[in-house]
């Protein structure tokens, strides 16, 4: 029986703790590589009875239904599968996908309550096919939401599905921990591409665009010859924005001798299954993809990733390099090559930023943990914290307000009519609050600060509010409104009210006033709230 890391014991006991609470649906965040499979699989053999996991695809199936048995035998005889040609809707605990349990037909079939439901890679469970799921299954006292990456690219937000975050860890935390292997990056510029110039759609460059400027610069010879130069003694995995793309570079890989394949959403099951085989194997030496090994695919012996699928999406980044992450035999790091253009894009995410360090100040070929450590050492006087915070919301598209009551520094946002979102420093991490007039919300917990920005800028994203608070918006600089002064007056900002109703304030400064005003009042009553809670030995968690 495989036995439980300190880290993975917590998650299951935070998974209790929080449905002795009644929360219906919880999620855990644990990196690639660390263990997520054992986590639920030991939850479900804890809970007994009846059991579901949702897989992603059908692909997936019968992988998640063998590492289920392999880590908690005794279940073995009692796992059924969902998916195209098998209906094991009697079994004790079943593993279905998303792909097959979201048509009516075969929903109509499953049960609607089980004991435990799993939904891995549960960033994906605001979609419509998801919910659908989950609505059927609403009568299950216990919804669990595993994922790597608590955040989408998109504007749909996560909150809708879970109710908070109970444990989550950093990917730099389990690399410190000798639970994944360390990274190193290098940056390696396609001549003649610029990213500025792709078009973006859903906050992310548009793979179409994308793939079509790499074929104009060649990028796939470029890609090619860089692999040889610096990885050749490596096993790896590319990542493209398209299926040409994809293939062109291993086309390429071949030429230069170095054997690769190339695999998509069209490459038959069996044919797929055949090349990552060789590629265990070491038959084959690379395999490079479009959009079908960021989940769910397990090689731990890859030790060079390759992102020539450059990204604004931190999730999407995060889910490529952790399929170089897992630690294995002889492995001592992970090369991570990121393909950027000649011209620099500060918004293209790479493996320092993913760490909050600034690019610049980033040793190519460093193991990234050392990396972090020396960066923060130079940043002693301003502080760890301030340091990170500095570097994220720099980079951010949205105007975050800084409010310390108390001391503690807090990042706030409006999300339009009367709440607001909270990036509150709690345990050691920090948790994304939705505050309202007399109450607050907990969307998540437990987040380091670049995954609590990317929730609380999500939910500004589906809430329309974004241009309320982008940052360079042409109204801010309008002269503030008679209205903008009543509610400064109203809140008591009597001096910043005079100013608005004077024509010394920009609308920008003026909402930016109302929103510290807000979030001071709102923050103290709040902390006045916890400290009553505390003195009372209950447990300081705002309803």
């Amino acid at each position: 029986m495989i036995q439980l890391r300190p880290y993975q014991h917590e998650a299951i006991d935070a998974v209790e703790k929080a449905l002795d609470k009644g929360v219906q649906k919880p999620l855990v965040v644990l990196p690639t590589g660390t263990g997520k499979t054992v986590v639920f699989s030991r939850a479900i053999e804890k809970r007994g009875g009846t059991a579901l996991v949702l897989a992603h695809r059908d692909e997936l199936i019968q992988q998640a239904a063998e590492k289920l048995a392999a880590v908690a035998p005794e279940l073995a005889d009692s796992i059924g599968t969902v998916k195209a040609e098998k209906n094991d809707v009697d079994a004790k605990i079943i593993v279905g996908s998303v792909q097959t349990l979201s048509r009516d037909k075969r929903l109509a079939q499953l049960p609607t309550k089980f004991d435990t439901v799993v939904i891995d890679e549960a960033h994906h469970a605001a979609a419509d096919s998801y919910l659908k799921i989950i609505e059927h299954l609403d009568d299950s006292p216990l919804i669990l939401g595993v994922t790597a990456t608590p955040e989408r690219a998109d504007s749909k937000d996560l909150a809708e599905v879970w109710e908070t975050t109970v444990y989550a860890r950093s990917i730099l935390e389990m690399i410190e921990g000798g639970y994944l292997a360390s990274l190193k990056g290098y940056q390696v510029q396609i001549d003649g591409l610029d990213l500025r110039t792709v078009k973006v759609s859903g906050g992310d460059y548009q793979a179409g665009d994308l793939g079509r400027l790499m074929e104009e610069t060649f990028a796939d010879r470029q890609v090619a010859r860089a692999y040889r130069d610096m990885a050749s003694d490596r096993k790896g995995i590319v990542f493209t924005p398209t299926v040409d793309v994809a293939h062109a570079t291993a086309k390429e890989l071949n030429k230069l001798n170095i054997p690769a394949g190339a695999v998509d959403a069209t490459t038959p099951p069996d044919k797929r299954r055949q090349l990552l085989a060789d590629l265990k194997s070491g038959k084959l030496q690379v395999i490079c993809n479009c959009g079908v090994l960021t989940e769910g695919f397990d090689e731990p012996s890859v030790s060079a990733i390759v992102v020539a699928r450059p990204t604004r999406s931190r999730g999407l980044y995060v889910q490529m390099v952790g399929r170089g992450t897992r630690i294995h035999p002889g492995k001592e790091d992970c090369m991570i090559l990121d393909f950027s253009g000649a011209e620099v894009d500060l918004k293209a995410m790479n493996l320092p930023g993913i760490f909050d360090i600034d690019a610049t100040e980033y040793e190519e070929g460093k193991a990234i943990e050392e990396a972090v450590a020396e960066y923060e050492a130079k940043q002693t006087k301003i502080g760890k914290r301030k340091v990170t915070e500095k570097n994220l919301f720099a980079r951010s598209e949205v105007r975050w307000i800084k409010v310390e009551p108390e001391g503690d520094t807090r990042w706030v946002l409006s999300l339009g009519g009367d709440d607001l979102v909270v990036l509150d420093p709690h345990d050691g991490g920090f948790r994304v609050l939705q505050m309202g007039e007399s109450r607050a919300k907990v969307i998540a917990s437990g987040m380091d600060l670049g995954y609590a920005q990317g929730i609380g800028e999500e939910m500004i994203r589906r809430s329309k509010a974004g241009g309320l608070n982008k940052k360079r918006a042409a109204w801010h600089e309008h002269d503030a409104t008679a209205g903008q002064a009543s509610f400064l007056w109203a809140l008591g900002k009597r001096k910043q009210s005079k100013q608005a109703k004077a024509g010394e304030m920009t609308k920008g400064e003026a909402a930016q006033a109302i929103t510290e005003a807000q979030a001071e009042d709102r923050l103290n009553r709040f902390d006045v709230a916890l400290a009553a809670r505390a003195a009372e030995d209950k447990e300081p968690v705002p309803a």
